[in-house]
């Protein structure tokens, strides 16, 4: 009699194999979209936390915290470790509000952020700056779980930042959150709900060889007016990009109020290039991204979410950042 076959052929298994390849290269794409809604998510709760945070600190102190602290609290100019130098972030002052006050109570607030630098290297950790322990601390609620770039420094990153308005100055602003600012809602002539709080911004890659557009923060010197400082900004290309000084720490920290690591701007949508002039840091365009496909989540004054398309109309976006320009503003523009 003869014996049945019951083994597959080297046809029928290349066969199977490749039915088994396609499912995975249309299941794939499937799975990693589920994902990232979820990231993207999270990170929208993230800022929602945020902004109750912010919302119980108005309640307690009946204005909003600032978003950097001053440069000196004394005449003359302060240095990076100058005693005088309060600089610090948004962030640090809404801790208790966020239950961290474990951490909040690491904060010697009489000192500057990371006093003393007595390396000169901020990449080192010394043990004697009274602020290093809370420096360290990586805090997940100011962490976009869609961000998967890190640094090689000791210090918790940051990915979102308080806003100081739409113009470029690096200071004062014209937003919610400026220097030294002790803003009331009913200062926010605009609406706390077409006003931003906070937006998003990818960390740096610490490269300072390398060209990251999104992470980097690119600076020429030049006496530029606003309006010509914006349009070389938004048309910066990486050709161009490659032969400037750029910052590459975006993010470093999210204890001080540096306009790199805890602060934004609305001068140009998201998604486009970040650029400073290099005479002051009065000049600057730091600009809102993300790595979520499209554009950016963002913190209104009212504590509510939306994510905007980084195809928003230009104006639109720079009248989120104001807190009194009454500009009109519709709920399906952005």
């Amino acid at each position: 009699m003869r014996r049945t076959r019951t083994g597959l052929t080297l046809i029928e298994l290349l066969v199977v194999v490749t039915i088994i390849g396609m499912l995975m290269a249309l299941l794939l794409p499937a799975v990693q979209s589920a994902r990232e809604a979820g990231r993207r998510m999270q990170c929208a709760n993230n800022l929602k936390q945020i902004g109750l945070a912010l919302a119980n600190y108005q309640s307690a102190y009946t204005v909003y915290p600032f978003g950097c602290g001053a440069d000196s609290d004394r005449p003359g100019r302060p240095t990076y470790t100058s005693p005088g130098n309060r600089r610090y972030s948004l962030h640090s002052q809404i801790l208790p509000y966020l239950e961290l006050n474990e951490v909040y109570e690491l904060i010697d607030f009489t000192y500057p952020p990371f006093y003393p630098d007595t390396t000169g290297d901020p990449k080192t950790v010394t043990g004697r700056g009274p602020n290093e322990d809370a420096a360290q601390m990586t805090i997940p609620v100011f962490l976009c779980p869609s961000d998967h770039k890190g640094q090689n420094r000791p210090w918790g990153p940051n990915n979102y930042r308080s806003c100081n308005g739409s113009n470029w100055s690096g200071r004062k602003g014209d937003g919610l959150f400026g220097q030294g600012t002790a803003i009331r809602p009913a200062d926010v002539r605009d609406g706390l709900s077409y006003t931003a709080a906070f937006c998003e911004r990818v960390l740096g890659d610490d490269d300072k060889e390398a060209v990251d557009m999104e992470g980097d923060l690119f600076s020429l010197p030049a006496p530029w007016t606003e309006e010509t400082f914006r349009r070389w900004c938004a048309q910066l290309g990486p050709l161009e990009a490659a032969s400037l000084y750029h910052d590459a720490n975006g993010g470093m920290t999210w204890l001080e109020g540096n306009m790199n690591w805890t602060r934004y701007n609305h001068m140009l949508p998201p998604g486009l290039p970040s650029c400073k002039n290099g005479i002051t840091w009065n000049g600057v365009a730091m600009t809102a991204n993300s790595r979520h496909y499209g554009g950016v989540n963002l913190l209104l004054g009212d504590g509510s979410v939306r994510f905007v398309s980084n195809q928003v109309e230009p104006s639109v976006w720079r009248a989120l950042g104001t807190i009194a320009g009454r500009e009109t503003i519709s709920d399906k523009s952005y």
